[in-house]
C-alpha cells in the first residue's frame, strides 16, 4: 500500500518512516503544498496529514486535492482543542482520525484494517466464504478480519451500477461497512469486549489472527441486507453476539482523552451515514446513506 505522510515535524515524519518504512511504500512531505504536488503527480492508496500545519492547513489541503478530483482516503492528525476541525475532515470524506498525543500501535491497526481497501474478492466467492443469497441483496460473511477489506468490496461492487452513487458516497459506505462489520466480528462473534481490546492490541502480534481463530471455533455467520434504490442506500447487519448498549460506548467528541479504540467505529460511521440505529439487543445495526440527485442536463 502507498502512503503520503504530511507533518511539518521533520522528527514525527523520520519516526513514521522508521516504524512504518518496511511495512508500505511510503513518501513524506513537510508542507501542504508539497503533499497536493505529490497527491497530483502520483497516485496514493491512503493520505496521512496533520491538521495543523504552516500557510496552509490540513483541511485545506484536502479540500484543493477534492477540488482537483483527487479522491484518494485520507486520515486526519490533531490536537484535542481542534476535535471541531476533525469532525470538518470528516465531513470532507475522512476515514479515521489520531488524537495528539496519539500512539503509533493505533496508526498501525487502523492501516492494517485498509491494508486491502481496493482489493477483489473473487476467491472468497469461489471458496463460498461470501454468498449471496437472494435477488434482494442478503450476503452470508464468515466472520474473518482477514476478509473484511475483500468482503467490504464485494458488497460495494454489487451497488456500482446505481447511478446516484458518487466517489464520496461510495467512500462514506466504505467506512461505515468497515467499522460495523469489524465491530461484528470482533465484539459479536469473538465476543470480545472494548476494554479486552485495548489488552490484547498491546499483547497479541497479530490480533487479526487471534480474533479470527475464535471465530473458526464456532458457526456463526454474519448476515448483511442491502435494499437501495435512486435515492437511498440502506444496509442491515446482524451478528449472532449477545448485543451491547451503544450510550455506553465513549463518544470521542465528548470525552477525547477517552480510549482511541472505544468509540471511534460508531462516531466514524455516524459522521458518514444519514441515520444510524441498533435494535433492543444491540446485535443488529441499520443505517442509511441518502444518495446525490443526478444532475440532467438541458439539451
Amino acid at each position: 500500500m502507498k502512503i503520503l505522510f504530511v507533518d511539518d515535524e521533520e522528527v514525527i515524519r523520520d519516526l513514521f518512516q522508521e516504524i512504518f518504512g518496511s511495512e508500505y511504500e511510503l513518501v513524506l512531505a513537510g508542507t501542504a503544498e508539497q503533499g497536493l504536488t505529490l497527491a497530483e503527480a502520483e497516485t496514493f492508496d491512503l493520505i496521512i496529514t496533520d491538521i495543523r500545519l504552516p500557510r496552509m492547513n490540513g483541511i485545506e489541503f484536502i479540500t484543493k486535492l477534492r477540488e482537483k478530483g483527487v479522491e484518494t482516503p485520507f486520515i486526519v492528525i490533531t490536537g484535542n482543542q481542534d476535535i471541531q476541525i476533525s469532525i470538518n475532515a470528516l465531513r470532507l470524506g475522512a476515514v479515521d482520525f489520531f488524537l495528539k498525543p496519539f500512539r503509533m500501535e493505533a496508526i498501525r491497526y487502523s492501516l492494517l484494517r485498509f491494508k486491502n481497501l481496493f482489493y477483489a474478492g473473487k476467491d472468497l466467492v469461489d471458496k463460498r466464504m461470501f454468498q449471496v443469497r437472494e435477488s434482494r441483496q442478503k450476503f452470508a460473511l464468515l466472520p474473518r478480519l482477514g476478509n473484511l477489506n475483500q468482503y467490504v468490496h464485494l458488497i460495494l461492487r454489487s451497488l456500482a451500477h446505481l447511478p446516484n452513487l458518487h466517489n464520496e458516497d461510495q467512500l462514506s459506505l466504505k467506512v461505515a461497512l468497515y467499522e460495523l462489520i469489524g465491530n461484528a466480528i470482533e465484539h459479536g462473534c469473538a465476543r470480545i469486549t472494548y476494554h479486552q481490546k485495548q489488552e490484547l492490541m498491546f499483547q497479541e502480534n497479530d490480533y487479526f489472527s487471534y480474533v479470527d481463530k475464535i471465530c473458526e471455533s464456532k458457526e456463526e455467520w454474519i448476515k448483511v441486507e442491502v435494499d437501495y434504490d435512486d435515492t437511498r442506500v440502506t444496509v442491515i447487519l446482524e451478528d449472532g453476539g449477545d448485543g451491547f448498549d451503544p450510550a455506553r460506548v465513549p463518544d470521542p467528541v465528548q470525552d477525547p482523552n477517552a480510549s482511541q479504540l472505544s468509540g471511534r467505529g460508531i462516531f466514524l460511521v455516524r459522521m458518514n451515514v444519514d441515520s444510524l440505529s441498533y435494535n433492543d439487543k444491540g446485535n443488529q445495526v441499520t443505517f442509511v446513506k441518502k444518495l446525490q440527485k443526478v444532475e440532467v442536463k438541458q439539451t
